[in-house]
């Protein structure tokens, strides 16, 4: 038999407890990162609702980690067919934004600037501005990556709404993605029937953003 088969071998009895260790660190290494992830993005969800509107805010909020990280909050409220628009100024409430990321205010796109693994989270929440409502139907938010060869969807938000709905209503994502340098991300709307007048969506509780949690 050879030395490696060797029960009473010193080498042998040692390798495979090594292997395993090191196998066992990368994925408690791994599962504290995004555990912490997943916990600040929480924190950042619930501390929205409690915010000032973007338009009345003084101070930008303290980023949740360490690393590129942006928070956006939706300008645009009317619930129609549409490439959502958001207040970007890192001096709103609600709002961050790092020199890593750059934020085009003509195709509404956020653009990476550091490749990693991103955590991103998008927050919707409607308000009836006639009541009761009228308007039926479905209301999609759809979370795109544009690269070179075009953009590909990789989050969606989905909210049914009509007469019955309650006063407000609130949907949210989340997903992990590996981003590049130079991704551009933007979120689009699309409702099943027309422009919906009779709601709205409430800025300071509808938001955007994304942090890195990895490296690779």
């Amino acid at each position: 038999m050879g030395a490696n088969s060797d029960p009473e071998n010193p080498d042998h009895l040692s390798q495979a407890p090594a292997r395993t260790c090191r196998a066992l660190d990368w994925f408690l290494v791994t599962a504290i990162l995004l555990l912490a992830g997943v916990l600040a993005a929480y924190a950042v969800l619930g501390t929205n609702s409690a915010r000032l509107p973007a338009s009345e805010g003084l101070s930008a909020p303290r980023p949740p980690v360490q690393g590129p990280y942006a928070q956006l909050v939706v300008k645009d409220v009317l619930v129609q067919n549409q490439t959502l628009s958001w207040y970007s100024h890192p001096h709103l409430s609600g709002v961050f934004l790092d020199s890593q990321m750059t934020y085009d205010t003509e195709k509404d796109e956020l653009k990476v600037g550091v490749s990693g693994l991103y955590f991103v989270y998008a927050r919707l929440k409607l308000n009836q501005v006639v009541v009761p409502a009228y308007s039926q139907g479905t209301v999609k938010v759809s979370v795109s990556v544009g690269q070179d060869f075009g953009h590909r969807a990789v989050l969606t938000l989905s909210l049914d709404v009509g007469p019955s709905s309650p006063f407000t209503v609130t949907t949210s994502e989340t997903s992990l993605l590996f981003l590049y340098p130079g991704d551009r991300l933007r979120l689009s709307m699309n409702t099943t029937a027309g422009d919906f007048q009779d709601w709205q969506l409430v800025s300071e509780a509808s938001t955007f953003g994304l942090f890195r949690v990895a490296a690779r």
